[in-house]
């Protein structure tokens, strides 16, 4: 025994290194069993883009972000109120009901009302005679003359629309998540540093109203296509082109309210269809120039070009 302590106390330095030597193994041994027993962390999942459609596209393990889930339940909110939109028989009364509901879009939707019965005023009229198709023109003159009855009021009420945007800015329930800030584009001007920003705003909500009224209100403002080297037919061309695209995101280019218009008003009722109106507006000289943009503004707005919901149905 005192021969070990005697070894010991002789080898002290290097006893010590082996003790600190075992410590550290046990250490790690017992660190490993506490690692083999954890989870491993769920990978976050990718942030979802939500398409001009108002489909979100799914993060990681088919889950939606939160940000995914409100985009989803707020196109839900906005979808009611467009179809009480399109199914009000008094625009005057739908006005009064949908600025208190702004969680849905109904102050965005009260001032489309009142833009349609604007539009309405704005080409009254029926056309002395007519040329193309006449079944077309006799159901464009019934959904006219339908619209005509359920404007009545909105413009006496409400004769411009920063009157009516002013109401609504009073009315309770917080900010209309589909409207562009101060009703940028819809009742004070659109500007060229603010275009883009308002575009991916409407994208976002899922909306596809939105988006439409976004894109034709900032067309002019747009860098895509070619230019055809003057700033006037430039604009002109963006603004015909965001014509078409706007009525392929809301699905009413065939039979909508546009081309019924443009129906009764001129007489002209070769075409059902606005985009065939609008084509017919371009002149040959700049057609290819206008196909440039127009691709532009389909990829701009995440459209497959010349293709809408209401093509798909029979």
């Amino acid at each position: 025994m005192n021969q070990v302590l005697l070894w010991i106390r002789d080898h002290k330095l290097s006893t010590a290194g082996l003790v600190l030597v075992i410590l550290g193994c046990v250490a790690l041994v017992n660190l490993s069993r506490r690692v083999h027993h954890l989870k491993p962390r769920t990978a976050a999942p990718a942030s979802g883009v939500v398409s001009a459609s108002g489909t979100a596209a799914a993060g990681g393990g088919g889950s939606l972000t939160p940000s995914q889930q409100a985009g989803t339940e707020q196109n839900a909110r906005s979808a009611r109120m467009r179809s009480e939109f399109e199914g009000a028989t008094n625009y005057l009364d739908f006005i009064g009901q949908a600025m208190g509901r702004p969680q849905e879009g109904g102050k965005f939707y009260a001032l489309l009302a009142w833009k349609r019965c604007n539009d309405l005023n704005q080409h009254k009229g029926i056309a002395a005679t007519h040329t193309g198709n006449d079944a077309f023109h006799e159901g464009a003159v019934a959904l006219i003359e339908d619209i005509e009855k359920r404007c009545t009021g909105v413009l006496e009420t409400y004769p411009d629309i920063q009157s009516l945007y002013k109401v609504a800015m009073e009315q309770r329930g917080g900010r209309d998540f589909l409207m562009p800030p101060d009703g940028r584009g819809i009742v004070s001007p659109a500007a060229r540093q603010t275009a883009d920003a308002d575009i991916d705003a409407a994208l976002k909500t899922g909306d596809r109203w939105a988006a439409a009224e976004a894109l034709r209100n900032n067309a002019d403002f747009l860098d895509v296509g070619n230019s055809a080297g003057d700033d006037g037919t430039d604009r002109q061309l963006h603004e015909w082109g965001a014509e078409i695209v706007g009525c392929e995101l809301v699905g009413n280019c065939r039979g909508g309210v546009e081309v019924a218009l443009h129906c009764v008003g001129t007489g002209d009722c070769a075409h059902d269809d606005w985009r065939d109106v609008i084509l017919a507006k371009v002149p040959d000289t700049h057609r290819t120039i206008f196909d440039t943009m127009l691709a532009g503004l389909h990829q701009r707005m995440g459209l497959v070009p010349g293709h809408t919901d209401a093509d798909d149905k029979p």
